[in-house]
């Protein structure tokens, strides 16, 4: 979702951003003629220059994100319905900015067990139902699924996500 709002806040950043640097080269212009007949001259950078530098490094980033030899952006979602909604929508929007996506994970996946609880049986079964609404979804069904387990620790940083590396990617 973060990377679906960069890139509304980079397209709406450019449109207003062209018209400001255009404004500000009209004024820059009238302000430079009477400054040259008092005999001064501007020489520091000004707003202008930083936001043209910045408006260039959005440029350099957005590049980055569709750029399929460098980056892969992979959705991670759990198995509930509602999640799963999410992931479509992101899906569909991440292909409408050309953002190349291969991968969904589907995370906290109950594992097997001969004994099941009503609790556990009944959440298995909405994991079930959710993971059939990814294998019939226009969005989802195309990428290479990859279910990893719950488990008994919360996944959070670089070790966590090493820790689950070493179980999804055997």
């Amino acid at each position: 979702m973060f990377l679906v709002l960069f890139s509304i806040f980079i397209d709406i950043f450019f449109s207003h951003s062209n018209w400001l640097l255009q404004f500000r080269q009209k004024i820059a212009s009238a302000t430079s003629a009477i400054k040259s007949v008092f005999g001064q001259e501007e020489t520091r950078p000004d707003a202008a220059d930083k936001l043209e530098k910045l408006r260039e490094r959005m440029v350099k980033v957005r590049e980055l994100f569709r750029d399929t030899d460098s980056t892969e952006f992979v959705i991670v979602t759990i198995p509930t319905v509602m999640a799963v909604s999410e992931s479509s929508r992101l899906r569909a929007s991440l292909k409408k900015e050309n953002v190349p996506v291969k991968r969904l994970i589907v995370s906290q996946i109950l594992p097997p067990s001969a004994s099941d609880c009503k609790f556990c049986a009944m959440k298995r079964k909405d994991q079930s139902r959710a993971l059939d609404i990814i294998r019939n979804d226009t969005e989802l069904s195309s990428l290479e699924l990859i279910q990893a387990p719950l488990v008994d620790v919360e996944i959070r940083g670089v070790p966590g996500l090493k820790f689950l590396g070493d179980i999804i990617w055997k």
